[in-house]
């Protein structure tokens, strides 16, 4: 991340391009801010704390269940039971703390600020430590590639992104990029791959059935540097975030953005989205964080409609730490510094494709 520079890189050559950088996307679209996706009220789970370890990336907490939330708490990693209330440690004593996790495929994955990073299973003892760089890392994803092969995907603040196969950590390649890379995305399909960096640049990659990383194309998302990005459940539209305040969405195949949404926060330095993720099946929604205080939903059949959620009075601002919709999209969980807010989803207006507006 372009804060904490820490190594010359100059010797990395860059990643080959196979087509020219797409300009940077015009002014945001317009969206009406009428949508009723998440229930009015919601819950306040007091206490779950997630510490802030970088404070331009906030990927600090998963839902890998129905009613759990995995988070870091300094050198330990918790699971939270929202129906029972239960906060508790499933790894003690880690040798860094988690500047950014991940959970997918009965796994869950952490990574820290001098390359260390580490992979356990869910479901039993095994665990791995591995080094990613000498540089901090910046974001960690797990993924499965189409023909069933689960990677760790780790982004080092020394350019580099480091792939790994699970369980066995072998490597599977270190991509040399021209910039830090800040976050990846892999599609649900297994055969895509999307990297964001300080430059303000996302870069597709299309996953071989050899499980080979081959660049296809690059966007010129902003002049400021990207932060985060995500996939839809079809693996035809891709959403990044970028540090002047907007969300970007393009469909693959096209050089144009299908919309470009502003952040309703206008302060430049709190205005920045910082976790995204779109929700899974046929629900259809797009949800990311702010900076601080708010999170947004937009309805991604049209891009027309967006709720802003604002989870703290007008004159504070509660610092975000991540959100993660539940595998069943019935939740919306947003991290907080010291709690853990749970958003309720409207699945039902949503798969009857009724109206979105405010009632």
């Amino acid at each position: 991340m372009f804060a904490y520079p820490t190594f010359n890189n100059n010797n990395y050559p860059f990643a080959h391009t196979k087509q020219p950088v797409d300009p940077t996307p015009p002014t945001s679209s317009a969206i009406n801010d009428d949508g009723a996706f998440a229930f009015n009220t919601y819950k306040t789970h007091k206490d779950v704390s997630t510490p802030i370890q970088h404070w331009q990336l906030r990927n600090l907490i998963r839902s890998p269940s129905q009613h759990t939330i995995i988070h870091p708490c300094q050198e330990a990693l918790h699971m939270y039971n929202t129906k029972t209330g239960q906060d508790v440690p499933i790894l003690t004593n880690l040798p860094f703390t988690p500047t950014t996790i991940d959970t997918g495929f009965g796994y869950v994955a952490m990574a820290g600020q001098r390359g260390m990073a580490m992979v356990k299973d869910l479901n039993s003892d095994w665990s791995a430590k591995f080094s990613a760089g000498p540089g901090m890392n910046n974001s960690i994803s797990l993924s499965r590639t189409n023909n069933n092969d689960i990677r760790v995907t780790v982004c080092n603040n020394d350019q580099t992104v480091c792939i790994l196969s699970v369980p066995s950590m072998e490597k599977v390649a270190t991509l040399r990029m021209p910039t830090a890379m800040n976050h990846t995305s892999v599609s649900p399909d297994g055969q895509k791959m999307l990297m964001v960096g300080d430059n303000g640049t996302a870069y597709l990659y299309k996953i071989s059935e050899s499980g080979d990383y081959d660049q296809i194309a690059s966007y010129q998302v902003s002049e400021e540097p990207a932060l985060s990005c995500a996939w839809n459940q079809s693996s035809e539209k891709f959403a990044v975030t970028s540090q002047d305040g907007n969300v970007s969405v393009w469909m693959v195949g096209h050089g144009e953005p299908l919309c470009r949404i502003a952040s309703s926060e206008t302060r430049k330095t709190r205005k920045a989205p910082r976790a995204i993720q779109f929700s899974r099946g046929p629900v259809d929604l797009l949800a990311y964080s702010e900076h601080v205080s708010t999170v947004n939903i937009v309805d991604t059949r049209t891009f027309e409609s967006r709720q802003i959620v604002r989870l703290a009075p007008t004159d504070m601002d509660y610092h975000i730490t991540g959100l993660s919709f539940s595998p069943d999209n019935r939740s919306l969980f947003v991290g907080m510094e010291d709690a853990l807010v749970e958003l309720g989803v409207d699945i039902c207006s949503r798969r009857r494709f009724a109206s979105s507006r405010i009632v």
